[in-house]
């Protein structure tokens, strides 16, 4: 039951989030959500009852589109760059990797989607408190924010319940 998650939907069913199935449990058993779907044969039991376990709910409200976005984090980042060093081109497991500011903090870079990458421990040691033409280090793909259209859905090795398939048409996944 720990590891089932569920897929939130806004009142018009456009996709926003996951979360555990729990919390869409809460969410529904306050009120502030719609029970859409359900995984088969699995529950959540208090002392004296027993409810179908949420696999996809819906908001009582609508959100907005420029409301819904990812926030500039170490693993939003990773996952935008698919896990690659986007100075040496290499793959690592996120263990392995650091965030690099394409334009240093101490040189007015910003802490943005546009201003930071994936980079190896390596990699970023070596660029150090350089610009990038200081250290003939250009990342391989330029920083940007990324698109509702490429919504985040899953962890790496997490895999697509079925069930979401009709509310996930027109995502890129």
């Amino acid at each position: 039951m720990d590891s089932m998650r569920a897929l939130k939907l806004d009142s018009s069913f456009r996709p926003i989030q996951i979360i555990s199935s729990f919390e869409a449990f809460c969410m529904i058993y306050m009120g502030r959500a719609n029970l859409v779907e359900t995984y088969d044969d699995s529950y959540i039991r208090s002392a004296h009852q027993t409810f179908e376990t949420p696999c996809v709910i819906s908001l009582n409200r609508y959100i907005k589109v420029n409301k819904i976005s990812l926030k500039c984090n170490r693993r939003n980042v990773f996952w935008r760059d698919k896990y690659i060093c986007q100075y040496c081109g290499l793959d690592f497991p996120d263990k392995a990797l650091t965030l690099d500011h394409v334009t240093p903090r101490s040189k007015g870079g910003p802490k943005s989607w546009e201003n930071i990458v994936a980079c190896c421990k390596s990699c970023n040691q070596k660029k150090g408190d350089k610009l990038p033409y200081q250290a003939n280090m250009q990342p391989i793909r330029q920083p940007t924010t990324p698109s509702l259209n490429s919504f985040r859905v899953l962890e790496q090795n997490e895999s697509i319940p079925t069930k979401w398939y009709p509310y996930l048409m027109g995502y890129k996944l």
